[in-house]
């Protein structure tokens, strides 16, 4: 890439390291640099940060490389979004700034404001989604955490709400008086540790939540997700090793 050109035109992307192992007197692409030698066998490589084409896989550049013929309303929206996202992905779209990894740069500020608007009163067509409130709250929390914007402000207001979702019985259901299931306890678990301190680790009922996580274990090892419900191994072994260990052990 010449030093006049702009860093968002995708170059084509290099040989795979394998090419340059079977082919060393090819030339390496201009996109990579060859670094000190370890030995006669394997030379190290490492990759241009401002070359887009070697931080976004092709893959996700181009349309999909199989299509079904079927056209349904879901794929005509599904297209609509590809061509949508495409010109981000490519770094094509010349009114936009894109950073050296070939991606429009993050509005950091934009993005908290959502986060923050999406903790509070949501519009009513989200009653159709009230038993996925659990992960409304880790959704948000922890982007806004990985933004670098102080969640413990909602501490207060998130122990309140996980008290509500929390049945007699052990876990946490969807909202209020809806049935205890591993993916809706495993969210609001995260989202007490999220927000930290006694007053959000004090909410859980640990006694309750192990006799709960026991009744759901089946004779072949396996977990329910909920009393009745399918077997899923994924959401118990979070809730006893992801979170806070303080909170459940």
């Amino acid at each position: 890439m010449g030093s006049g050109s702009h860093h968002h035109n995708r170059p084509s992307p290099p040989p795979g390291s394998a090419s340059l192992q079977q082919q060393p007197q090819q030339q390496p692409s201009q996109d990579i640099e060859e670094i000190e030698e370890i030995d006669d066998d394997d030379d190290q490589f490492f990759f241009n940060p401002r070359a887009p084409a070697l931080m976004i896989p092709d893959l996700f550049t181009l349309l999909p490389p199989v299509r079904d013929p079927l056209v349904t309303n879901t794929s005509v929206v599904q297209d609509e979004t590809v061509s949508t996202c495409l010109p981000f992905l490519s770094a094509e779209d010349n009114a936009v700034a894109y950073n050296e990894h070939g991606v429009p740069s993050l509005d950091r500020e934009r993005h908290i404001r959502f986060l923050h608007q999406s903790l509070g009163r949501l519009p009513g067509r989200f009653v159709a989604a009230d038993a996925s409130r659990p992960w409304f709250l880790y959704w948000c929390l922890s982007a806004m955490a990985m933004l670098g914007e102080d969640v413990t402000q909602y501490r207060e207001a998130v122990a309140q709400t996980a008290r509500s979702m929390q049945n007699d019985e052990g876990g946490f259901g969807g909202g209020g008086r809806q049935l205890s299931h591993m993916a809706t306890s495993y969210a609001v678990v995260l989202a007490l540790a999220l927000v930290g301190g006694e007053e959000a680790y004090e909410v859980v009922d640990r006694k309750a939540m192990w006799k709960w996580l026991c009744s759901l274990k089946q004779a072949d090892g396996g977990f329910q997700v909920c009393l009745g419900g399918e077997e899923d191994i994924r959401y118990v072994s979070y809730l006893k090793v992801d979170p806070a260990p303080e909170l459940v052990s």
